[in-house]
């Protein structure tokens, strides 16, 4: 009996043994649990090669419970050239590649996906070993060399430093990562390091001075509107040289073209100009001779206008070139009028003045290029004028733009707010300008009413339109610029917009009315719109003020190279007469993106298939000629991105206008969209080639599909094409 009872005691304890799941068979006994399933898991799924990484295997069972398997299950890997993991689940990175890891227990198995990646070994800086003078700069690349023997552009990925900055300083921040710049004599090592891995090179900096400096291409022939990059070398008192082109100082002598502050050039009229980079006190000069022999064609804008005596109209001129690309030339153009005693027009300018009753012709000449479209002065006099805005409320500070309209004895109207004399009755709560550049524009000045007026007189006749405003006590709070942030290459621009706000809680475009200015003009420009345009790498701080209110934005311009353009769709297809908006998107060698569709020359392979505009407010917008296929081109600092465009014989069916019907307030807008549907069944948007009109405009005035309520009343918008005409009705309340 004593052995038995001894014997019992260590039954009950292999029992409850088995009970718990012992001994990783995958069976916990006829009753216990049974184990369902392995989960294997990593600290990462992306290793180093010579790393390890600490593998976890989870088992689960039948009854719901899980169990941490680790040390149990027997550990494997799909290769074990590339990793293997020892019984504790410690896996080790032996080379770089993909396998699986695999824990199993019994016929139960797990498995877990793991991405060895080669290891970071040295870097390599280029170039090696230079001399540079001082004031000169240079770009150094990083190379990283890893284990599988590849390597990788690590430049905008390391920390850079110099060993010595009074000699010569680097650049560790975007854009211009990894730029030296030469201060004085010396020699430095310009290092890149991360992590643990670090690489460098020496940088002597010589005591040489400039001698002179030679640019290139020497005295070139462009056609009108293409750019090029220019390019200095200066040479030293040692004998050396050196590419400047970075820290010169760039200039053109005439507006025949403008260049930017890293030598990028662009032609806007035609004539000679002397392209000069300054540097170290010793300049050189490139003569650049702009032509038109590339101009094909030449349109005006208006076709058989009209205007009545006394008022004026802007002509504009578009040049077709033999690249298929058009611009607009209004300012690059001669003007004339055949009969100066009905029409003057400004030579240059394209400003039609009308002086007496008759019909005449205008003409536009460049080059070998004229053409000529007749125009009519009416004896039309003066009826009535209104305003738009009718009315409006703005707070001190704040500024708008006002728009005479005059409606005359003909029954005609047109936009006469540059033919009209602006005043205030209140000035000291409101101004309103009469100078070029500001005519319409109203300023509020204090708290009060005042009447915002326009009066046009000719021909003995008279007409005064009137429209209050009313000017708060608010006071300006704070400036935010739109976007708050830009990423530039050299000589493309963005368009900020300031917004303030007002202690009223009221927000206003505030563009006209603050001061305008940027941190270093070296990297960026401004003009008084608040136009913003690259001229080197760098960053700088956009800042828009009004008194002591000020708001700011950052702007990047790119120090790394362009190195594709793409353009978008990358095949479209357009009825004849029909226009259709491409796009240009630049990316840059590390990785950058940006909207280059305004910056890039725009060139159709077969302008008699297709034109496209380069001019900025239509750029991108190809309009079909006649049926048959054209490559688009789009080319900027010397790359190139393409597209094909299909012309068919497709034509305007119909055009809809929505919304059918809407109701805004007096000053309030409504935007209408046309689209057409074409013979072959294909619908396009129409609203910024359609022609609008409004049935009253002294209740509405549509420009581009967008109108805007003048004074209670119903009206009829209508979009024109090609003889097809759409209809909506607004109502102005």
């Amino acid at each position: 009996m004593r052995r038995i009872s001894s014997f019992v005691p260590v039954l009950a304890l292999l029992g409850s043994l088995i009970g718990c799941g012992g001994g990783g068979t995958g069976s916990s006994g006829s009753n216990g649990p049974t184990l369902t399933s392995i989960q294997v898991s990593g600290q990462s799924a992306a290793v180093i090669a010579g790393q390890s990484d600490q593998m976890t295997a989870l088992g689960k069972y039948s009854n719901g419970s899980t169990r941490d398997l680790t040390s149990s299950v027997a550990w494997s890997t799909s290769d074990a050239k590339i990793a293997t993991v020892a019984s504790n689940g410690t896996l080790s990175a032996k080379a770089s590649g993909q396998c699986s890891v695999i824990a199993a227990s019994g016929s139960v198995k797990g498995s877990f996906n793991v991405v060895i990646s080669p290891s970071l070994i040295s870097i390599s800086i280029t170039p090696v070993n230079i001399t540079l003078a001082p004031g000169t700069a240079q770009q150094f690349i990083a190379t990283g060399n890893y284990s599988d023997n590849s390597t990788q552009n690590l430049t905008g990925n390391v920390s850079w430093s110099s060993s010595d900055t009074s000699v010569a300083t680097v650049s560790s921040t975007a854009p211009t990562t990894g730029l030296a710049k030469a201060v004085s004599g010396g020699t430095v090592s310009i290092m890149a390091t991360t992590g643990s891995v670090s690489g460098s090179t020496s940088v002597t900096v010589s005591s040489a001075t400039p001698t002179s400096i030679s640019i290139s291409p020497l005295n070139p022939t462009q056609p009108l509107g293409v750019s090029q990059q220019f390019t200095a070398t200066a040479t030293f008192s040692d004998g050396s040289s050196q590419d400047v082109t970075s820290v010169a100082k760039w200039s053109s002598s005439s507006n025949v073209a403008n260049i930017t502050a890293s030598g990028f050039e662009s032609s806007s009229n035609v004539g000679t100009t002397t392209i000069s980079a300054l540097f170290g006190g010793v300049s050189g000069s490139s003569l650049l001779t702009v032509n038109a022999a590339n101009l094909s064609s030449i349109a005006i804008q208006p076709v058989n206008g009209s205007i009545a005596q006394g008022t004026k109209q802007q002509f504009t001129a578009i040049g077709t070139f033999n690249d298929g690309s058009t611009r607009d030339i209004t300012h690059a153009v001669t003007w004339s009028s055949s009969d100066t005693t009905i029409l003057t027009i400004g030579s240059s300018s394209g400003i039609g003045k009308g002086v007496a009753p008759g019909l005449i012709n205008v003409t536009a000449k460049l080059g070998a290029q004229s053409t000529t479209v007749p125009f009519n002065v009416s004896n039309a006099t003066i009826a009535s004028i209104s305003l738009a805005p009718a009315s409006i409320t703005l707070p001190i500070g704040a500024q708008k733009l006002f728009v005479a309209r005059g409606t005359f004895s003909d029954g005609s109207t047109q936009d006469i707010s540059d033919s009209s004399v602006w005043s205030s009755d209140n000035t000291a709560v409101a101004t309103v300008g009469n100078s070029s550049g500001n005519v319409g524009l109203a300023s509020s000045v204090g708290a009060g009413s005042a009447n915002i007026s326009a009066t046009f007189s000719y021909g003995g006749v008279s007409s005064t339109g009137i429209a209050p405003m009313t000017v708060t006590s608010a006071t300006l709070v704070s400036i935010a610029i739109t976007p708050s942030s830009a990423l530039l290459a050299p000589a493309s621009g963005v368009q900020l917009t300031a917004t303030g706000t007002f202690s009223d809680g009221s927000t206003v475009r505030i563009n006209p009315s603050v001061a305008w200015s940027t941190s270093d003009n070296s990297i960026a420009t401004l003009n008084t719109t608040g136009f913003v345009t690259g001229q080197s790498g760098g960053v700088v701080t956009v800042t828009a003020r009004q008194g002591s209110i000020s708001g700011t934005a950052n702007i990047l311009v790119e120090s790394a190279a362009l190195t594709s353009i793409q353009v978008s769709p990358a095949n479209a297809q357009v009825p004849m007469t029909i226009r259709t908006q491409f796009k240009a998107t630049g990316t840059f060698s590390n990785g950058d993106k940006q909207d280059l569709t305004g910056f890039v020359t725009w060139t159709s392979s077969k302008s008699s298939i297709a034109t496209i505009s380069s001019a900025q407010s239509t750029a991108g917008s190809a309009t079909g000629v006649q049926p048959g296929s054209t490559t688009i081109s789009a080319v900027f600092a010397g790359q190139v991105g393409t597209a094909a465009l299909t012309v068919t014989n497709a034509t305007l069916n119909s055009i809809a206008v929505t919304p059918g019907s809407a109701s805004i307030s007096v000053n309030a807008s409504q935007q209408f969209i046309a689209s057409g549907t074409f013979s072959d069944g294909s619908v396009l948007g129409l609203t910024g080639q359609a022609n609008w009109s409004s049935s009253n405009p002294s209740v509405s005035v549509i420009n581009n599909g967008n109108a805007t309520g003048v004074s209670p009343g119903t009206v009829n918008v209508s979009a024109t094409l090609n003889g097809v005409t759409g209809a909506a009705t607004l109502t102005v309340q």
